[in-house]
């Protein structure tokens, strides 16, 4: 079964916008066999209130979505001495499986793709008694960011709902054309503003041996405390919970690199501008954050973090091959990813019952990335999770679960 799409509109073949091309030098640097580590899903739920739900009216309306972006019809392939380049077309059809339950996502998931064949969408339909209940959605991460993944699932829930959603979203090629055009000048203050707050060479530079098992082990604390504590401190300097995170982390990590500043890079969603706000793509990129990791008192560190956090969100927009090329090499490779929705990073404090234990646990490691250390954040309100993922060349693997609970005690004692 496939979702056919027609945009009447020709094939187009341009360069990599620069989001894309950050995300696709990282997929490249963990080659093959380690790639499919980047697809991410979401599940869709098919509304209630949708005037049918049948397989075929769900599948058309996959269609219309697909036609409606065209990022989820781009193939990338390389060119003369490996430059990438996509192609997007104007018409075809993408492959839809039936399957039994959600349960599907994993291995759907787990599969890679071929960038310069399949298209940057997977989708599964769970079908039950010849209804659809919900839809999986797989992306490649080159095509879509998880902002963008979740502009894709309203749209498919809108096109069920009233036939079609409203608006004309901008368009991956009217991007590409900007980034060429009006945003060379941001471009250009954002890589002046990552030299000069270069720390000249990677944070983690001490080799060591490395732990038995994946070079790359995985840690993750379970922490109620901190989830409150980080919410206090957020409305304490008027920011969102996760810029308290990304500088508690920030500053560990410097010192478990002994050194007296210390830089990450955040993921930023670069949905500033109006224009962007309904694009479809991989349109995130790494912003950086420089702080003083020598303070103690992490109230101390917030006074000036806080608007060094703001500068990293602003300057994360930027050429990714020309950021390359200025840089040579100095990127902390040290990063931080906050990969829940906007809406529960900000939610007021929950009142009431005390907060649950705090459970910190190992988690499967990996053979290749592209950092050294990186910071995975996810959960809910009440119910957040701080995963650690760091290179055993450079920390060790018994050194992850004391850096996380520190990470809970520097959040809570300054909350």
């Amino acid at each position: 079964m496939h979702a056919t799409f027609d945009t009447g509109q020709d094939e187009w073949t341009g360069p990599l916008a620069w989001g894309q091309r950050s995300i696709w030098e990282a997929i490249r640097q963990v080659g093959p066999s380690g790639d499919r580590y980047f697809n991410f899903s979401r599940v869709v739920q098919v509304p209630r209130g949708a005037p049918a739900t049948d397989v075929a009216t769900v599948v058309a309306a996959l269609g219309v979505v697909v036609a409606r972006h065209d990022s989820l019809r781009t193939r990338v392939r390389q060119g003369a001495g490996g430059e990438p380049y996509q192609v997007v077309a104007g018409g075809g059809a993408i492959p839809v499986e039936i399957v039994e339950s959600a349960a599907e996502e994993e291995r759907l998931v787990g599969v890679r793709f071929e960038f310069g064949s399949d298209w940057p969408l997977r989708v599964a339909l769970v079908v039950t008694a010849g209804q659809v209940r919900e839809v999986v959605l797989v992306f490649c991460h080159v095509a879509a960011d998880g902002y963008a993944a979740d502009l894709v699932a309203r749209d498919l829930r809108l096109t069920l709902l009233r036939g079609a959603p409203p608006g004309e979203p901008e368009q991956l090629r009217e991007l590409v054309a900007a980034q060429s055009g009006q945003d060379v000048s941001r471009s250009e203050r954002a890589m002046e503003f990552w030299a000069a707050r270069s720390l000249g060479g990677p944070l983690l530079d001490r080799r060591r041996e490395p732990s038995d098992g994946p070079r790359y082990q995985r840690a993750a604390i379970f922490s109620p405390a901190m989830d409150r504590a980080s919410r206090v401190l957020a409305q304490r300097y008027g920011v969102n919970g996760s810029t308290i995170l990304l500088v508690a982390a920030c500053v560990l990590v410097g010192r478990a690199a002994g050194r007296p500043r210390s830089a990450m890079t955040p993921l930023v969603n670069n949905r500033f501008l109006a224009r962007h706000s309904e694009v479809v793509t991989s349109l995130a990129q790494l912003g950086l954050l420089v702080v003083d990791s020598g303070q103690a008192d992490f109230n101390q560190v917030m006074a000036g973090a806080r608007a060094a956090a703001l500068r990293a969100y602003r300057h994360a927009y930027y050429d990714q091959a020309a950021l390359n090329v200025r840089l040579a090499g100095a990127d902390p490779l040290c990063c931080f990813n906050d990969q829940r929705a906007a809406e529960t990073t900000g939610v007021p404090i929950p009142g009431g019952a005390e907060p649950g234990e705090t459970v910190v646990k190992a988690e499967s490691g990996l053979d290749e990335l592209n950092c050294r250390f990186c910071v995975h954040v996810t959960g809910n309100p009440g119910q957040l999770k701080v995963m650690v993922t760091a290179d055993t060349h450079y920390l060790g693997a018994g050194d992850l679960e004391t850096l996380l609970r520190e990470m809970e005690s520097l959040v809570v004692a300054a909350g």
